[in-house]
C-alpha cells in the first residue's frame, strides 16, 4: 500500500472514529468463537456496564426477566444460521438501578463454510420514546411501573413506605372533546399536567396513564389525612378556571388513594387498588376522594362483570320498561306515565335502576340504553292506543334523559327518528332532564331545548329543588313541567322548611305558567297537604308503583281513567 493509500485509509478510519464517538447508537461486536462481547462508549453508557471488553452474559445478566427468553431465543436463531438478522426491544437494568428500554440490531457474519463467526450491531435507548407521553411530556405507564417497582424496592430494603399512589381523572372529559374539540381537550390535557406538576413535592413523579387519567407516586405521606389534603389542594389548583377560544370552563378531578404497605407483593396491586378508589371516587363522592379501602378491588371486578352483562343485556334485549301512573290531584284522573327501565339479570333478577343506571353512565351504555328506553316507550304507548284503550288517547310517556344523552350532538335527531318511526307524534312524548345537564354548556342546552320544542316534544325539570335551581334557569330553559323532588314530598306535612319550600316552588310554577308534578306520594296525609296547596300532579306508591305493560292494561281494561281508580280522600 502507498503511502497516499495509507494516508487516505488513515483518514477514513479517523473520520469513522469520530462518527462513532459522536453517534448516539451504541455499537457491539459479539465474537461467537471467544464468547467476548465488545462494547463501544455509547454502548456502555446505555446498558451501565463499566469495561468495554467483556462477556455476552453481562449483557444478559441485566435483561428484565419479562424480556429475556425472548432475547436469548433470537441470539440462538442467529447463532444458528436460521436468520441473518437480529432486532430485539428489551429492558435491561443500569447500574443505577433503573430499568431503561434498549433497541438492539445485529448482523451476522459468516466465514467461508457458512458458520456464523460474529454478531455485530447497535443498541439504541428506547427510554425517552417508551416512557415519555408525547402530549404532555409526562412519563408513562410503562415508565410509572418501572419506577414503582423500583420504589417498592426500596421499601423493601429499607423498611420505607411512607408514599402512596394517587389514580386521577379529569371528570366529563369527553365531554370537554365534544365541546372544544380535540385540540382544546389537548390542550386542557397539558395545561392539567403542567398544574399537576407544579403541586408534586420533591421526589414525587405523576405520569400519564391514558386518555384524561394521570397517575401519581406521591412521598412523604405518613397516613391518609396527608395524602387527602394533598389530592384536595390538587383538585384546587387544577379546577382553577381554563379558557379555550373563548369557551370557559372549571376542570374537576376525581382522586383514588391507595397508600403503600409491606404487603403489596407488585407494583400493579398498588396501582389497581388506586384505581379501585378512582372509580368510587368517579361514583359520585362529594369530595371526589377516596381512599382505598378493603373489598374495594373485589367490587371492581363485580363491577367488570355487570358491565359486561349489561352490555349483552342490551344487545340481547334483557331489558324492559315498568311504568308509573301519573295522576291528576284534583280529578284522580290519570294524565300519563313515566317510563323506567328495569333489567331482568338471569342470576340476580330483576334489578332497579340505581343498581345499573350511574354504571351505564360511567361506561357510556347509557346511550344505548337510553336509545332503546326511549323507543320502547313511544312504541307501548302507541300499542296501548291501538288496543282500543280510547282514554289513553291523551295520556302522555315521560321518559328519563341522562345528562350524557341530553349532550350528544344527534339527540334531536334521535328524538325525531324515534317520533316517526313509532308514530308519535300528538306532543305526548315528554323528556325529564335533570338541572346538572344543563351546567355545561348552558347555550348549547337552551339551543336543545327549543329544537325539540319545535318537534312538540315537552320538558320536565327532574328533582326541581335539590340542585342549583335559580330563577335564571327557568327564564332561560324552556321548561314547562317542574317535578319537585320526593324529599321535599316526604317531608311536607311535618317539616315545616319542606313545606315551605313546595309552597314557594307551585307559586314559582304559576308565575312561570308551568305545570307541577310531585314524586314520591306514599300517603293520604302528603296528597291532602299537595292539594291543599294547590299542586296539580303527583305520583307515587299511594297511587301505584312502576308495574308492567301488562298490569298497566288490565288497569286500565278494569277500572278505566277516572278518579274510581285511583282512591282519591276527600
Amino acid at each position: 500500500m502507498s503511502r497516499e493509500q495509507r494516508r487516505e485509509s488513515g483518514e477514513e478510519w479517523y473520520r469513522y472514529a469520530l462518527t462513532l464517538e459522536a453517534s448516539q447508537e451504541g455499537f457491539w461486536d459479539w465474537d461467537l468463537a471467544t464468547g467476548r462481547l465488545w462494547g463501544s462508549n455509547r454502548w456502555q453508557s446505555i446498558t451501565g456496564v463499566d469495561e468495554p471488553c467483556t462477556r455476552l452474559e453481562t449483557w444478559m445478566e441485566r435483561v428484565h426477566p419479562f424480556d429475556k427468553p425472548r432475547l436469548e431465543a433470537d441470539l440462538r436463531a442467529i447463532r444458528a444460521g436460521k436468520c441473518s438478522k437480529l432486532r430485539n426491544e428489551h429492558r435491561i437494568r443500569h447500574r443505577n438501578g433503573q430499568w431503561r428500554w434498549v433497541l438492539a440490531h445485529g448482523v451476522a457474519a459468516q466465514d467461508g463454510g457458512g458458520r456464523v463467526t460474529r454478531v455485530a450491531g447497535s443498541l439504541t435507548d428506547m427510554t425517552e420514546c417508551r416512557t415519555a407521553d408525547a402530549l404532555t411530556g409526562l412519563p408513562n405507564r410503562i415508565f410509572f411501573l418501572d419506577y414503582l417497582e423500583h420504589r417498592m424496592d426500596r421499601g423493601r430494603q429499607r423498611g420505607d413506605w411512607d408514599f402512596a399512589v394517587l389514580a386521577v381523572a379529569l371528570d366529563r372529559f369527553d365531554r370537554v372533546n365534544e365541546v372544544l374539540g380535540a385540540s382544546g381537550g389537548d390542550r386542557l390535557l397539558m395545561e392539567t399536567a403542567m398544574r399537576m406538576q407544579a403541586m408534586l413535592p420533591e421526589g414525587s413523579i405523576a405520569a400519564r396513564l391514558n386518555g384524561a387519567e394521570f397517575l401519581v407516586c406521591l412521598e412523604s405521606v405518613q397516613n391518609d389525612a396527608e395524602a387527602v389534603e394533598f389530592a384536595a389542594q390538587t383538585a384546587g389548583a387544577v379546577g382553577e378556571p381554563f379558557v379555550w377560544r373563548g369557551h370557559r370552563m372549571t376542570p374537576q378531578l376525581a382522586i383514588g388513594i391507595a397508600r403503600a404497605e409491606a404487603t403489596y407483593a407488585h407494583p400493579e396491586d398498588l396501582m389497581s387498588d388506586a384505581e379501585s378508589a378512582l372509580a368510587h371516587a368517579r361514583r359520585g363522592e362529594p369530595s371526589g376522594v377516596v381512599c382505598y379501602s378493603r373489598g374495594m378491588r373485589e367490587q371492581a371486578l363485580e363491577r367488570l362483570e355487570l358491565e359486561a352483562d349489561l352490555e349483552r343485556a342490551i344487545r340481547q334485549g334483557e331489558l324492559t320498561m315498568f311504568y308509573q301512573p301519573e295522576v291528576d290531584l284534583r280529578t284522580g284522573r290519570i294524565i300519563g306515565f313515566e317510563a323506567l327501565v328495569r333489567w331482568k339479570h338471569a342470576r340476580r333478577g330483576l334489578l332497579p335502576p340505581a343498581e345499573f343506571i350511574p354504571l351505564a353512565e360511567e361506561t357510556g351504555l347509557i346511550l344505548p340504553l337510553g336509545d332503546w328506553g326511549m323507543a320502547e316507550a313511544c312504541r307501548q304507548l302507541v300499542e296501548w292506543r291501538t288496543r282500543g284503550h280510547a282514554e289513553l288517547k291523551s295520556a302522555r310517556m315521560s321518559v328519563n334523559l341522562s345528562a350524557r344523552q341530553f349532550e350528544r350532538p344527534d339527540l334531536v335527531e334521535r328524538v325525531r327518528q324515534v317520533l316517526d318511526q313509532t308514530g308519535l307524534n300528538d306532543g305526548a312524548l315528554r323528556l325529564e332532564v335533570t338541572e346538572s345537564s344543563l351546567i355545561a354548556d348552558a347555550a348549547a342546552a337552551a339551543k336543545t331545548m327549543r329544537e325539540l320544542g319545535a318537534l312538540g316534544v315537552g320538558l320536565h325539570m327532574d328533582d326541581f329543588g335539590v340542585g342549583y335551581s335559580s330563577l335564571h334557569y327557568l327564564q332561560r330553559f324552556p321548561f314547562d313541567t317542574l317535578k319537585i323532588d320526593r324529599s321535599f314530598v316526604r317531608g311536607v306535612v311535618h317539616d315545616r322548611e319542606s313545606r315551605q319550600i313546595v309552597r314557594s316552588i307551585l307559586d314559582l310554577a304559576k308565575s312561570f305558567g308551568m305545570d307541577v308534578v310531585a314524586e314520591g306520594i306514599e300517603d293520604a296525609e302528603q296528597l291532602r297537604e299537595l292539594q291543599s296547596m294547590g299542586c296539580p300532579c303527583g305520583q307515587g306508591y299511594y297511587f301505584a308503583r312502576p308495574m308492567d305493560p301488562g298490569a298497566i292494561s288490565e288497569l286500565v281494561a278494569a277500572r278505566g281513567f277516572t278518579h274510581e281508580a285511583i282512591p282519591l280522600p276527600v
